[in-house]
Parts: structure tokens; C-alpha cells; sequence
């Protein structure tokens, strides 16, 4: 007899992801995905309607459910975007469009807020502008009837939750990426919500990742293709639930995601404050330590856009790769930082910006093509080196997302990981999402088991002179990020 479906839905950056799992095998059978607009302004904001969210939702599931082989689906899980604010109304609609994590016009409230030690030593995590915090401090200040009118603030996988079930609430996973929860005492701070001008009655209720929290409500149902009355689990945020598909739950191994930021994760037993960002896991009491590269996918999809004469469209994907493949390994020289909304390793820093270095006229596009791959890698490894001096041992790196799709950044970031890496086969994100799905019905007894259906494949090691030619361009790379990091703090006085 088949076993039944689990939905896994995961509210990314740029788009809308679901997927459905055999219950079985926890082996992805089919998936839909649809893309939705932010709204950008040029102080930095970064903006999104929540009805964008639901209806591109509705499209892609419909799409996963048509694709699929027709077996019912038990369960639904969701993943989103973390950090965003979404502030609620007494009607139960948004107040306004969502401030997204790439939101960066909170940088003056994000300094203010750095001045009160209670937000490291109760969050574990350094105050930022990704963080939702300094934007519940912008819009305090900036619109603060908004923040008066609304009687919730939740997050981007929590509106999708209220859309399919009729309930409010959080996990907490996502709970943990506010700046606005103490990770210690596993709730909410009123102090900290008070120090951004908002009132603490704004937090919505936490409960575990794999809690079922409702189940699809009859209109629900009829806009999405699945049968009313199936259970939904809280989700978590879609760092923590990466992990949980990528397998990455036990000691030693960290994980590499790579969409348009890097998430570098890595399981931890307990709340540390360090320099680096500290999460919830997924379905379990342990944490996340992180670190990012918010300019990942970005950096190379603007440059296939800007510099290699793509059009900026989907079809795109694999251009730089394609070009790159043209050039030798270390781009003969030319080095890219992928900094375009600052850096998080080995320095964080918001003000310092991306630049190439090491132009010649001997540069050509597939130069430039090879160096954007590059750079992104040695970010990414710039990230693994530092939460590797977090945990008690790197045993493994796991490599996943969109950019992980790439020959050249595969073979990159293998020439000089120093260890063995593995590529996963799905994406992550809705595959943890289905697997919470699944643990909160019983399919699993809990996520370790879950986590254990997540097949991943060693990724091969490239010829010597590959290695060596990478090896010498990582530490040009690290040389230009400390003289790049010098030059905005000198010549810009901190400000791009």
C-alpha cells in the first residue's frame, strides 16, 4: 500500500516553494513553485504584500498537488523567510506591506538598540537591521500609528499559517529571530519590545515546530486543491527548517544553503552569545549558530543580469557558470567580494559594499563570470570557518540551494574545504517543512528520526592543480576583504 503525502511550503525571499513528500521514504514526489515581487526604495527598503504571499502560495501547491499521483496528503508543513515584520490588524489583515530581512533602513534604530546590552545577553545574538526588532523600532518611530493600530506582529510563514487555518501564532524557531525573545527563558521579553516602542501585547503565541496548530479551513481547501480539515504543524523559520532538510541535526555538521543569502548552520546543545547569530532548531530544544553571506545569489544573479548580458530572468540560471567554465580557476587573478549589503564573515559589517579588485585588460566576461562564482564560495567558506570555531569539531560540510547548483562553485568550495562535502538532493527548506510535517502527525517520533530519511551525495574532489590554483585565490580573496573592509572605514568613514 502507498503511503500517504506530506506538504511541505516554504515563503522564500523571492518566491513560493512546495512540495510533496512520500511519507514513506521522506523522498520528494512533486513540487510547485511560484515567484512575487518586492517593493524596493532607494534608502534601502524592502517591502512585501502579504497578498502576494497567499496567492502565489495557492498556485504553487496547486501545481505540486497536480503533478503528484493523486494520494492524499496527511499533513502540512511551513518554512519562511525569517525576520520580516508583519504587523496585523484588528480585521486580521495586514496593516501595511511586510518589512523583509534585506530591509536596511533600520541601520540608525539598529545602533540605538546596540547600546542596550539586553538584547545580546538575552537574544544570544548580535543587534542587526536583518533582525525584526530594529524595524519594529523604524516603524515606531516612522509610522507609529500603524504600530498603535496593530494588534499583532508575526511572521512570513505565520500569515500563511492564519490563511490555511484561522489561527495566529509562531514558533520558536522563528520566535528566536526577532531580537524580541530571550532564548534563556525560551519567551517573549517585554523588555526588549518596550525598548523598540512597541507594546509586548503584539507578540503572538509560541508553540513548537511540530505542533499542529489547526487544521485547513473549508475555503482554504477549495483555493489550494487539498481536502479541508487536514492538520497544519507551526513550521519553523526557514534557516532552522534547512537544517532539519538537509539532515543537519547532529553535532559537527554544518550546512551550507545557498538561495539569495548563504545561511552557514550549524547544530548547537545550548544558548551561547558569540559574534555569530544563534537560532532555534527545528522541531528539537537545541539552537542554531549561523552565519550568512546576504549576497549570494543576489551577486551572481545581478551579475549574470549587469555584466554578462543575460536579461534577468529565470533563464539566466547557469550563465555565469557557463562563461566561468571559459576562464581558469582563481579567474586569472580578478577577485570578486560578494559584500553588495555588507559582511558577515570573517568581519561583520554593514557599511563595507562589494568590488572587484585585480582588473586587467586581459579580464573578459568569463573572468568576471568565474571570479563572481569564486567569490561566493570563499564567502561562504569565510562563514564555515567561523561557525566551525563555534561547535566542537567540523566533521562534514553539507551543501545545498540554488547557487550550490553550480559546477564551479561545487568544485570551489570542495579544492579547499579541507574535509569531505556532500550535496544534498532537494531543496531543503520545503523538505524540512514536510518532515515537521510529518512529526507532528506520528509519521516520525521526532526529527532526529525524520532527519534521517535525507539522503545527500559526496561531492567529487577536483585534480590537484585545481586545488592549488584555488587555494592561492581564497587567500587573495581574504586579502582583498581586509583591504576593501579598511578602505570603507578610511576613505567612506563607515558608510557606503
Amino acid at each position: 500500500m502507498s503511503a500517504p503525502l506530506l506538504l511541505g511550503i516554504d515563503l522564500g525571499t523571492t518566491g513560493v516553494k512546495a512540495v510533496l513528500v512520500d511519507a514513506g521514504t521522506g523522498v520528494p514526489v512533486s513540487l510547485g513553485s511560484v515567484d512575487y515581487p518586492s517593493s524596493t526604495t532607494p534608502d534601502g527598503g524592502h517591502e512585501q504584500d502579504t497578498e502576494d504571499w497567499w496567492a502565489a502560495t495557492v498556485t504553487a501547491v496547486r501545481a505540486a498537488v497536480d503533478r503528484s499521483d493523486g494520494r492524499p496528503v496527511e499533513a502540512v508543513g511551513l518554512s519562511g523567510h525569517m525576520h520580516a515584520v508583519t504587523l496585523i490588524g484588528a480585521d486580521d489583515q495586514a496593516m501595511r506591506p511586510a518589512l523583509t530581512w534585506a530591509d536596511r533602513r533600520a541601520s540608525g534604530e539598529a545602533a540605538d538598540l546596540r547600546k542596550q546590552p539586553q538584547f545580546v545577553r538575552r537574544c544570544g545574538n548580535p543587534v542587526v537591521e536583518a533582525f525584526s526588532a530594529p524595524k519594529v523600532a523604524w516603524i515606531a518611530r516612522h509610522e507609529p500609528d500603524a504600530l498603535a493600530a496593530a494588534v499583532r506582529m508575526v511572521l512570513p510563514k505565520d500569515v500563511l499559517r492564519h490563511r490555511l487555518t484561522g489561527t495566529w501564532g509562531t514558533d520558536t524557531s522563528d520566535a528566536a529571530g526577532t531580537l524580541l525573545y530571550d532564548v534563556h527563558e525560551r519567551a517573549w521579553a517585554n523588555e526588549l519590545w518596550e525598548l523598540c516602542g512597541a507594546s509586548p501585547a503584539l507578540a503572538p503565541d509560541i508553540g513548537l515546530s511540530t505542533e499542529v496548530v489547526g487544521r485547513l479551513l473549508p475555503e482554504a481547501a477549495r483555493a489550494t486543491g487539498l481536502t479541508a480539515g487536514t492538520p497544519v504543524v507551526a513550521g519553523a523559520g526557514d534557516v532552522a527548517a534547512a537544517a532539519l532538510g538537509a539532515g543537519a541535526v547532529r553535532s559537527g555538521c554544518v550546512y551550507v544553503n545557498t538561495g539569495t543569502a548563504a545561511q552557514v548552520m550549524a547544530p548547537l546543545a545550548t544558548a551561547e552569545a558569540g559574534p555569530l547569530f544563534l537560532f532555534g532548531q527545528a522541531g528539537a530544544p537545541g539552537f542554531l549558530v549561523m552565519a550568512s553571506v546576504y549576497a549570494a545569489g543576489m551577486s551572481v544573479r545581478w551579475a549574470e543580469k549587469e555584466l554578462l548580458g543575460g536579461s534577468g530572468s529565470a533563464g539566466d540560471e547557469g550563465l555565469a557558470d557557463l562563461l566561468g567554465s571559459e576562464a581558469p580557476p582563481g579567474a586569472g587573478g580578478l577577485v570578486y567580494l560578494p559584500f553588495m549589503l555588507g559582511s558577515s564573515a570573517p568581519t561583520h559589517d554593514d557599511t563595507v559594499r562589494a568590488a572587484f579588485l585585480g582588473q586587467g585588460p586581459e579580464h573578459g566576461r568569463a573572468h568576471v563570470a568565474r571570479a563572481v562564482v569564486e567569490g561566493v564560495a570563499f564567502g561562504c567558506l569565510a562563514a564555515v570557518d567561523e561557525v566551525a570555531k563555534q561547535i566542537d569539531g567540523l566533521t562534514e560540510i553539507r551543501v545545498g540551494g540554488g547557487v550550490a547548483r553550480s559546477a564551479l562553485w561545487r568544485d570551489t568550495v570542495v579544492a579547499v574545504a579541507g574535509g569531505p562535502v556532500y550535496g544534498t538532493r532537494f531543496d531543503a527548506s520545503p523538505l524540512g517543512a514536510a518532515l515537521l510535517a510529518g512529526v507532528g502527525i506520528g509519521v516520525w517520533d521526532d526529527v532526529d528520526e525524520a532527519s534521517r530519511t535525507v539522503t545527500v551525495d559526496p561531492l567529487p574532489v577536483p585534480p590537484a592543480e585545481v586545488r592549488e590554483r584555488c587555494r592561492q585565490a581564497r587567500a587573495r580573496h581574504r586579502a582583498a576583504a581586509e583591504a576593501v573592509t579598511a578602505f570603507s572605514h578610511t576613505a567612506l568613514g563607515g558608510h557606503p
